[in-house]
């Protein structure tokens, strides 16, 4: 099965909101359950995903049993937000893109984080992202991560 692939933009105070954003996104789309968002925050605040590539991203994600669909909703904010780093909780990054996993099979979770990083330590990727419209993003997403 395809992977769903959701694009907003919006702005965040902080790393907390932005994942509800992603979460309420992925909610109306039918793909996850009403408190997705919140079990990612909570993930989040003990297991952080913000990761120090050459381009900053962070890839919140939790599980949870209502997922419907494979899906990624990728956040692009106004501005920059903090995350505490996946590595070192002691380091922060900053980032404007948000990658908000929901994968439905653990079996398939592994998988899905890796070929996610490849893709995340791609810089060239990454700023193709930034600037394409949001339904050749998807396309491109789908192209490059399955």
């Amino acid at each position: 099965m395809k992977n769903r692939y959701l694009v907003i933009h919006g702005f965040a105070r902080d790393r907390y909101e932005a994942i509800t954003m992603c979460g309420e996104a992925l909610y109306k789309e039918g793909l996850v359950s009403e408190q997705f968002g919140t079990l990612c925050v909570e993930r989040e605040k003990y297991y952080p995903t913000g990761l120090p590539t050459e381009i900053p991203t962070a890839i919140p994600h939790a599980k949870d049993e209502s997922i419907t669909q494979n899906s990624v909703c990728f956040l692009k904010l106004d501005r920059p937000v903090s995350f505490k780093r996946m590595d070192d909780d002691t380091q922060d990054v900053s980032t404007d893109m948000i990658f908000n996993l929901a994968i439905k099979d653990p079996n398939e979770h592994l998988q899905a984080l890796q070929n996610m990083m490849g893709f995340l330590n791609d810089s060239e990727a990454l700023l193709k992202c930034k600037s394409l419209s949001d339904e050749e993003l998807i396309e491109y997403l789908q192209e490059k991560i399955g």
